[in-house]
């Protein structure tokens, strides 16, 4: 089986990557799998209020980081530094070292936070779950040998996959438990505007606007293609908040004043709003992503987090 890109976010736990909107996927580095696989499809795993059993390392094998007392093998972050490595270099893609082992650790520790507030959330992976998982698994890489060899191709040994694929299942159902909860209707807004590169043209243009001239000739005239069509999109959306924040105080018809930013300057009119709207694929993503990212601030600046090892 070859290196597929999504590697270089790693085999084990690639899933928390935060962009795309791809189905997640086991270890194994199917062909048909996109980069960054997303987090839009949920795994069905059911939810039993019991204590997880958790694969505990004895004191003396060797930690990378320890969090809230479990820790991260030194050999398990080793290896998947090396896999991310060679799947740069597969993919003639330059990686410094240094940075790719700052990037799996955090990865790694994120993995390890989801896993954990799994099992405080009330999941319970048993062995016959587990076995069931890795059953599938197995046949979806066209078999036992096949698999196998997936393993020692790919540097595993049987309890190093198993600690890492157990930790993604637990993950995964985290992350699919935290976005769940983010709604799919919201309020929003749909806006058009006028960008241009001089502030002198744009302060002219709204003066022309005050003295009645139409908001269309402007928006196509500066933007043949759309118009200055922004669409639809929700609080929190947009990458210049100021705009956001002039907008969502305006009622359909009316603009802005002319505001500054990194791409010139825009005078912005809300053609519609709705207060309950269907959040598009993109946007509701983006929601997805910062309600994940927010999840696992928290939980770094409430865990014990040690690192032993770098």
């Amino acid at each position: 089986m070859k290196i597929t890109i999504q590697q270089l976010f790693f085999i084990i736990i690639s899933f928390l990557v935060l962009t795309g909107c791809n189905t997640i996927q086991t270890p194994l580095p199917p062909d048909n799998l996109t980069p960054d696989p997303g987090i839009l499809i949920r795994t069905e795993t059911n939810v039993v209020p019991e204590e997880s059993p958790t694969l505990v390392p004895t004191p003396s094998v060797p930690m990378i980081a320890t969090i809230n007392d479990e820790g991260i093998w030194l050999s398990d972050f080793e290896d998947e530094v090396q896999r991310y490595l060679t799947a740069a270099t597969n993919l003639e893609k330059e990686v410094d070292e240094n940075q790719a082992r700052e990037i799996v650790l955090e990865t790694m520790t994120d993995t390890l936070l989801l896993a954990q507030g799994a099992r405080t959330a009330g999941f319970n992976l048993d062995q016959d779950s587990y076995v069931r998982k890795l059953e599938n698994l197995v046949m979806e890489s066209a078999g036992e040998n096949q698999f196998q060899q997936w393993l020692l191709d790919h540097h595993y040994s049987p309890e190093s996959f198993e600690r890492l694929y157990r930790l993604q299942i637990e993950a995964t159902w985290m992350r699919d438990n935290l976005i769940s909860q983010v709604p799919t209707r919201v309020e929003q807004i749909r806006a058009r505007q006028i960008l241009v590169s001089s502030k002198t043209l744009a302060d002219d243009i709204y003066n022309q606007l005050q003295n009645g001239a139409d908001f269309d000739y402007y928006a196509w005239g500066y933007d043949q293609l759309a118009g200055g069509e922004l669409g639809w999109f929700p609080r929190g959306y947009l990458v210049l908040p100021q705009i956001e924040e002039a907008v969502f105080n305006l009622q359909p018809g009316e603009y802005s004043q002319v505001i500054e930013s990194t791409y010139g300057y825009h005078i912005v009119q809300v053609m519609e709003y709705e207060l309950d709207r269907e959040l598009t694929q993109d946007a509701l993503l983006q929601k997805q992503r910062f309600t994940l990212i927010a999840w696992l601030k928290d939980q770094k600046e409430n865990s014990s987090i040690i690192m032993s090892h770098n």
